[in-house]
Formats: C-alpha cells, sequence, structure tokens
C-alpha cells in the first residue's frame, strides 16, 4: 500500500511538474522573457553578489534572498551570465508548482481534485510568466500559500514547515508579511483539544516573524531607521506617478479582478455548477484560516498603498499568492464537478470554454488589459557583444532609462560599465554627456573608458565604425590618443 501510495504521489508530482514546464516554454516560445526591467537589475545584483557576497546584496530596499539564491547558484556554477540567471528562474518556477501541490494537498480532500487546482495554479498567464522571469513573485508567493495552508493542519511537522516557508517568503518580498503575522496570530491563540503544544507554536511563531522582524533590525542597524525601506519604496513611488490618493485604496482588488479574469470565471463556474448537481460548494472546507489570512493580507496592503506601497506597475503581481488558491479553487472544483456528475461533464467542458473564451477574447483586450511587459532584445545583445571584450574592458553607457540594467546583465559582468549618469527620479535630473561631442569625448577621457555603448548619434560618430550594432545601439571601441585630435577608430 505504501509502495502503491509512493507511486501515485510520484505521478502526481511529474503531472504539476510537466504541465508548469510546458507552461513556461509556451511563454518563452511567445516571446515573454521580463515584466520589467526590475527583472534585469535583480539579475545585476545577483552578478554582483556573485563577485562579492555580503549580507544585504542591495543596500536598499529589496529583500535578500533571491540575491543569495541566484548569486550562489552563479557563484557555484563560476557563470554569472543571463542564462545562468533565467535558468534559475526556470528551475524556480518548477519548484514553486510543487510547493502549491503540497498546498493543496492540505486544503482539498479530494485528491485529484488538488492536482487538478495544482496544474491550474500552474499554466494560468501571470503564473506562467513569473515561472520563468528572474523575479521573485512565484516562490514567494507560493511558500506564502503553504505557509498559511499549513493552518489547516494540527500537525506539528507541517506547521514548522509552515513557518519555515514564511520565513522564506518574507525575506523575498512585502506581502507575505501581513500573512505571517496571521499565521503567528492563529498558532498562538488557536484553541480545541487538538491544538499543537506549546513548545511547536513558540519555535513556529519565532520561525515565521523572524523575516520581518530580522529586516527591521537590519535597517535601524544599517539606515538608523527600521522602515527605511518603505520610505524608500514611497520616495520612488511619488517620484513616478506622484502622491498616493484614495483610489490606490482599491489598486489591489481591482487588479485581482481585473488581471485574471478567467480564474474567477471558473471558480464562479465551479461553484454554481456544484450546487446545481446537489454538491456542496465548499471544495476546500478546512481554508477559513488561509481565506482569512488572505483577506487580511489584501486588506493590509490597500492601506498601505495609501502610503504610496502598491508596485509602481503590475500591481496585480503582489497579489499572486491570492490567484494561486483561487485557482486552486477552480480547478479542483471544475474537476470534482466532472468525476462526479457524469451527466453534467457537457456543462462543464462548456463552462471551462466559455470562462476561457469570454477571459481571453473579450475581458482581456477590453477589461483586463496589463501594461507592457520589458522588451531589451537589443539592449541584451548588445550587453553580449560587450562580453567578449574582455575582463580589462571598461565600458562608458549611455543611461536614457533603466534598459541599461539589461545591457549589463546581458554582458554578465557589470562591474566593467560606468553609467554617464544617474536616472533615478528620485534623483536630481543631469544632462547626458552623449548629447555634446565634446562633453563625451571628456567623459570618455576623465572615466579612463575604453569603449562607449549609445544609441547612434552625431556624438558617437567620432568614434568610427561600431564594433557591433543591435537596431540604433552601438559599441564602439574608443583609443586615448596624446594630441587632442579626434580618437582613432583602430583597436
Amino acid at each position: 500500500m505504501e509502495s502503491s501510495g509512493s507511486r501515485r504521489t510520484l505521478v502526481e508530482v511529474a503531472l504539476v511538474v510537466s504541465s508548469k514546464a510546458l507552461a513556461s516554454l509556451f511563454a518563452l516560445e511567445l516571446g515573454f522573457r521580463a515584466v520589467s526591467d526590475d527583472d534585469f537589475a535583480r539579475v545585476v545584483l545577483a552578478q554582483q553578489f556573485a563577485r562579492t557576497p555580503a549580507l544585504d546584496p542591495t543596500g536598499t530596499s529589496w529583500l535578500p534572498l533571491p540575491f543569495w539564491l541566484t548569486g550562489g547558484v552563479m557563484r557555484a556554477c563560476g557563470d554569472t551570465s543571463l542564462a545562468v540567471a533565467r535558468g534559475t528562474a526556470f528551475a524556480l518556477g518548477l519548484g514553486a508548482a510543487l510547493i502549491v501541490y503540497a498546498a493543496a494537498r492540505l486544503l482539498i480532500a479530494d485528491r485529484r481534485a488538488a492536482v487538478a487546482g495544482a496544474v491550474v495554479a500552474a499554466i494560468f498567464p501571470w503564473s506562467a510568466r513569473l515561472g520563468i522571469a528572474t523575479v521573485p513573485e512565484l516562490p514567494a508567493a507560493a511558500l506564502s500559500l503553504f505557509g498559511i495552508a499549513t493552518l489547516a493542519s494540527n500537525s506539528a511537522k507541517h506547521r514548522i514547515f509552515g513557518a519555515i516557508s514564511l520565513l522564506c517568503a518574507c525575506l523575498c518580498r512585502y506581502e507575505p508579511w501581513p500573512l505571517a503575522a496571521a499565521f503567528a496570530a492563529v498558532t498562538l491563540l488557536e484553541r480545541g483539544p487538538q491544538r499543537l503544544s506549546a513548545a511547536t507554536r513558540r519555535v513556529a511563531v519565532s520561525l515565521a516573524l523572524a523575516g520581518p522582524l530580522g529586516w527591521l533590525a537590519h535597517n535601524a542597524l544599517a539606515h538608523g531607521d527600521a522602515l527605511h525601506f518603505l520610505a524608500r519604496v514611497s520616495a520612488y513611488r511619488r517620484a513616478v506617478v506622484g502622491e498616493g490618493h484614495v483610489a490606490e485604496l482599491f489598486a489591489y482588488p481591482l487588479a485581482l479582478l481585473r488581471e485574471e479574469p478567467e480564474l474567477w470565471l471558473m471558480a464562479i463556474g465551479g461553484a454554481l455548477l456544484a450546487a446545481r448537481v446537489g454538491m456542496s460548494p465548499l471544495l476546500m472546507p478546512r481554508a477559513n484560516r488561509p481565506a482569512l489570512a488572505l483577506a487580511a493580507m489584501v486588506a493590509l496592503l490597500s492601506v498601505a498603498a495609501l502610503r504610496g506601497g502598491a508596485p509602481t506597475h503590475h500591481a496585480g503581481r503582489a497579489m499572486l499568492a491570492v490567484w494561486l488558491a483561487v485557482a486552486l479553487y477552480g480547478g479542483g472544483a471544475i474537476y470534482r464537478a466532472v468525476a462526479h456528475a457524469g451527466r453534467a461533464r457537457v456543462a462543464v467542458a462548456i463552462i471551462v470554454a466559455v470562462s476561457v473564451a469570454l477571459g481571453a477574447c473579450v475581458l482581456r483586450p477590453w477589461y483586463a488589459r496589463l501594461d507592457s511587459m520589458a522588451d531589451r532584445k537589443r539592449e541584451i545583445a548588445i550587453g553580449q557583444a560587450a562580453e567578449a571584450l574582455g575582463p580589462t574592458a571598461r565600458i562608458l553607457l549611455e543611461t536614457r532609462d533603466f534598459g541599461y540594467f539589461a545591457i549589463q546583465a546581458g554582458s554578465g559582468e557589470p562591474a566593467r560599465f560606468v553609467l554617464d549618469r544617474d536616472v533615478d527620479p528620485r534623483a536630481p535630473a543631469v544632462s547626458s554627456s552623449f548629447a555634446d561631442r565634446g562633453a563625451l569625448l571628456a567623459r570618455v577621457r576623465a572615466t579612463g573608458a575604453t569603449h562607449v555603448i549609445g544609441e547612434v548619434s552625431t556624438s558617437t560618430s567620432q568614434f568610427g565604425a561600431p564594433l557591433a550594432m543591435h537596431g540604433q545601439l552601438g559599441l564602439w571601441h574608443v583609443a586615448h590618443p596624446t594630441s587632442t585630435s579626434a580618437p582613432s577608430t583602430s583597436r
């Protein structure tokens, strides 16, 4: 029996992982590579960590665990290329699918329905994208969901593993912090004959809160303010989109509904169909505590958005744990209806088809439009051209926007670059030396640059024919003559 159960679990795991892998490959085939320039900024920071490890790899508001992981893989491989970062992201996406499957097994009594829900959670659009993007949203959301799913279990082992999951999630993203607080509150206050021992509860609470408390302590020691990270996030959002207003209070709930309409249609359809055939729509009878924790997260983040705490773009990413939970319910409910109501199978198929068609063809073009994704193909290509220059190259890089991170990430060696100026919206505006031939030449000499990367212009044309061109981006070699004449183009 035990051997049969193990084989069954392996089959289920293979189904979930293969579904995730196919969804990720399909997203790649459609051309998706990055959500925003943050993806490349994170790769650059991981590359820097691989060269010079540090407890806080960024020194900013970004939490450290993703850089420890990706930078650690780069360091172990001896390869800091963008390909390694993307391979790591792909592997973490597969791991996240497994963690969601484990959460489904805790929340859904029907084992096959749990697998169906995990498959849906692995393939819906945002899950597919974030399974290959070099940002930590999907692993953090999967860990968060598993963490709060253990509240449905009275097993000490489950609760400790749930606390460890939340510890890791809280060192990746900020939205799991309210979930860790809810987990701690439930664990401390739960009553009943089957409650956990006092020792188990103390350990679980300590682990769950260690991430937020540790980061607050670090900010207090390193920056003199425990909430330094919050001030940075708020300042950036104000610089980009202005002061927060009452409408921000609804940003997260609207993003939940707007960015993944098919999930909600499937969940509603599954619940209605269950009621129609005489089944209880409560697929997850043990999910009341996790559901309340997720609701509290949405509420607290909505309030925080009034202070500028909402993401500057793609706000729905912060709600990924909720979407994963809805996917588990929707996929499980549809499967259960198919399995237990033979005469309704055609109706189930129609509901699924209509939900996907309505969401994809009607709601997405009209109501569910997303911000554009980052397309930095030419920046990556010119960065890869710079990779071949060797370790002695010193490259002056034109910075028009945050696309310069893609150039640095593509090269695998961000330390080779000297930025022409700071384009952070929080910093005072500075003119680009690339706007003037003389200013550019003076900047080259001042920095000791051996090469220049920038847009084709009258300023860059003084360096002769480029070594590489991608679109309007060029890479030039710069000689440093002893005279004041224009630089030679010879190497």
